[in-house]
């Protein structure tokens, strides 16, 4: 029978966080909990392949990455992609592995992250977005668990992240369509449409948005979805249109944008000035309408490995770097 990193925690008395410091040597574990919870460790021979590997050299060479909802459909998602790209890029060249996990919801991220950690399969883990409140990070931080996120945090103490200046871009995005592509007055009118607002990268958005909107004298509204998909995004669209025919947009996510361009041809709407962010395609008829902002996906991966993998080797354990964004 496979013995598990929980039954080490009974067998010695201790709880599954205090076995995976054990495991990882961390300094913060007396040495007679060290010694107690390793005699459990060969009496019930707990020795997994990886593990035993990682407890001799003190690492798998192997890296999580856990991979929220909207990545689920990655083929339809340009920055998930690339992405995956700059991870993989860095990760190789570091000489390390990884291991990808795909999650339906919050919770199971947070539960994919924890038997990761638990199993000893990783040295790290990369979490691919952030929200208010995050469990995995509180987590990890709990542990002492080298992580990096791909996003900016809620709390930054102790944390290692890599983002874009997403409240910057968003706020020059404003500015660059209702001034060089409208008919300037102070009674424009512009919409933000994003997604989860749980997720920070929408709270960044929005603030930049807000920003941007109050110095012109613009009107706005926000329209958030549940997802950053193209159904939400021509779900919105719909009911934008519905309501009232406003002319400037800043969109959020290139599916959400692919949503609202599909509405807007349908129901030819073809009078809109559109900033969004990421790489999609566009068709010929939209190129003059539509601003697309480059968020530099891959070299978010490529900052994210590098800044992990010293956090494993070196031990740093707060650390940021953001990444530019072409507006």
């Amino acid at each position: 029978m496979k013995i598990t990193i929980k039954e080490i925690a009974i067998d010695a008395g201790v709880s599954v966080s205090t076995v995976s410091r054990v495991i990882s040597d961390s300094s913060k574990i007396s040495e007679s909990t060290k010694e107690k919870v390793r005699e459990s460790i060969k009496r019930l021979n707990y020795k997994p392949n990886i593990m035993a590997r990682g407890l001799v050299k003190k690492k798998t060479g192997v890296l999580g990455v856990i991979m929220p909802e909207e990545a689920i459909k990655l083929f339809s998602s340009p920055f998930f992609i690339e992405v995956m790209q700059g991870i993989s890029l860095k990760a190789k060249e570091r000489d390390y592995y990884i291991m990808y996990d795909f999650c339906k919801s919050e919770k199971e991220e947070y539960e994919s992250t924890k038997k990761l950690v638990e199993s000893g399969f990783v040295d790290g883990i990369c979490l691919m977005s952030t929200r208010k409140k995050d469990k995995s990070i509180e987590f990890l931080k709990e542990l002492s668990f080298p992580f990096v996120i791909i996003g900016e945090p809620e709390k930054k103490e102790h944390t290692l992240w890599v983002d874009n200046n997403n409240s910057k871009a968003t706020y020059e995005a404003v500015k660059k369509i209702i001034v060089a592509k409208s008919e300037y007055s102070e009674n424009s009118k512009i919409v933000f449409i994003g997604g989860d607002k749980n997720l920070t990268v929408t709270s960044n958005r929005i603030e930049g948005f807000e920003k941007a909107r109050k110095e012109l004298g613009l009107d706005g509204e926000i329209y958030l979805g549940e997802s950053f998909s193209r159904e939400e995004g021509y779900r919105l669209a719909k009911k934008i249109f519905e309501k009232e025919n406003p002319k400037n947009f800043i969109i959020s996510e290139d599916n959400l944008l692919e949503g609202v361009l599909e509405y807007c041809e349908k129901n030819r709407v073809v009078d809109v000035n559109i900033a969004s962010f990421n790489k999609t395609k566009l068709k010929e008829m939209w190129r003059e309408k539509v601003f697309l902002i480059d968020i530099k996906p891959e070299k978010l991966g490529i900052e994210a490995v590098d800044i992990l993998v010293q956090s494993i080797e070196i031990g740093i354990e707060e650390s940021s770097r953001v990444v530019d964004i072409e507006v």
